[in-house]
């Protein structure tokens, strides 16, 4: 006979990850969303982007890229009670760089039941990357990777695993286009209960080009530089474990703008295609000397609510 406390808790389980609270259907859906508040903005066009650490997590390859070396630190606050803790630290020497982040979402006080009335007690349901990467820069290409320990839990139950991340990237046209590639969550997780949770692996390749520049006429000591992202994102593998062919699978494109005013003021929206709940996103930052702050905002298109991130930045 089931026992009903653990029909309800895989039931809630179920609904949490199924429901859109997520860009994509598959498992560590944490690992499909963009680390930081400036990725969010730019609705994770960022295989070209350069993220300071974050990009441990897009493509590693653009950590040597960086003009110095970096601290990021993001609070995401999603639907559902759900928040998104990011830290990270890139140590840029040279045409070399070592980076180490962290990248957790939690989910507490689940209440659990078996009948109706008060609750038997709650519960927490988290997942967890730790992460070391390393990139070298050769002439115009950079070439990266990221190797992560996963953790993830629920209920009384928990799994660990490892993925990796590969990436490459090359600056043309003196500089003015950043082109990339990326293969992230390449890997494996053990059993949580019964089965193991499919990594969203996914093959990415995008650009970041600077469009034009031109000034207001009554403030010429104003610039103000456009700049167009794309991504286009194959998923590998979805929820199901399975390959290329199911619909699930199909290819899916991001675009972005992204508008610098004088190199201290970021404005920034984004917008998804695919089977996704949140099309669009927008987000904003401010650069003052080595600290730049970001914050992005993605409505859902469901009814579930809207998700808010607020970053920083330290360069040194």
């Amino acid at each position: 006979m089931i026992n009903p406390k653990y029909l309800l808790v895989n039931l809630f389980v179920l609904l949490l990850l199924s429901t859109g609270l997520y860009a994509q259907q598959s498992g560590l859906d944490i690992l499909t969303i963009g680390p930081d508040a400036k990725a969010l903005g730019l609705n994770e066009t960022v295989t070209a982007e350069l993220l300071g650490t974050s990009n441990l997590y897009t493509n590693p390859a653009n950590l040597a890229l960086e003009k110095s070396s970096s601290l990021n630190a993001t609070y995401t606050l999603w639907i559902g009670d759900l928040t998104h803790t990011h830290a990270a630290v890139n140590f840029r020497k040279g045409s070399r760089a070592l980076a180490f982040g962290f990248l957790g979402s939690q989910v507490d006080d689940i209440q659990l039941r078996d009948q109706p009335g008060p609750s038997n007690g709650s519960f927490t349901v988290s997942s967890l990357s730790l992460s070391g990467g390393y990139a070298n820069k050769i002439g115009p290409v950079a070439l990266g990777a990221t190797i992560q320990y996963l953790r993830e839990e629920y209920y009384i139950y928990n799994a660990s695993g490892y993925a990796a991340n590969l990436g490459a990237s090359v600056r043309l046209w003196d500089d003015r286009i950043l082109v990339g590639t990326s293969l992230l969550n390449l890997g494996t997780m053990d059993k949580l209960r019964n089965e193991s949770t499919t990594l969203p692996t996914t093959f990415r390749a995008g650009f970041d080009a600077e469009l034009f520049t031109f000034t207001a006429p009554e403030n010429e000591d104003l610039p103000i530089t456009v700049n167009l992202k794309n991504d286009w994102v194959l998923p590998v593998q979805s929820a199901r474990g399975t390959t290329q062919g199911d619909p699930a699978n199909e290819v899916y494109t991001n675009i972005a703008a992204e508008f610098d005013i004088a190199n201290t003021i970021f404005l920034r929206t984004g917008y998804k295609t695919g089977d996704t709940v949140r099309h669009w996103s927008a987000g904003a930052g401010i650069s003052v000397g080595s600290i730049m702050a970001n914050y992005a905002i993605v409505p859902f298109e469901t009814g579930f609510g809207t998700a808010h991130s607020i970053g920083l930045r330290y360069r040194f």
